[in-house]
């Protein structure tokens, strides 16, 4: 979901985060996050609420986000 996606970006850029950055609070490397942001990989639910745990951001935003643009379509 590509509105997924950007928020996910826009969280990480609003807490000055390089990709790097939050790749290593993940424990994984710098492409698995690089996948992500360019739409190559989709997350996981477990996997998507650790990314969430580790933005520091309520994962029900994006939850919604998605609710959203399904509704849309």
């Amino acid at each position: 979901m590509h509105a997924l996606q950007q928020w996910l970006i826009s969280q990480r850029q609003q807490q000055g985060l390089s990709q790097l950055q939050l790749a290593q609070r993940l424990g994984q490397p710098i492409g698995y996050i690089e996948k992500i942001e360019q739409g190559d990989y989709v997350l996981e639910i477990i996997e998507y609420l650790h990314y969430c745990q580790a933005l520091d951001v309520d994962p029900s935003v994006g939850i919604t986000l998605i609710d959203l643009a399904i509704s849309r379509d």
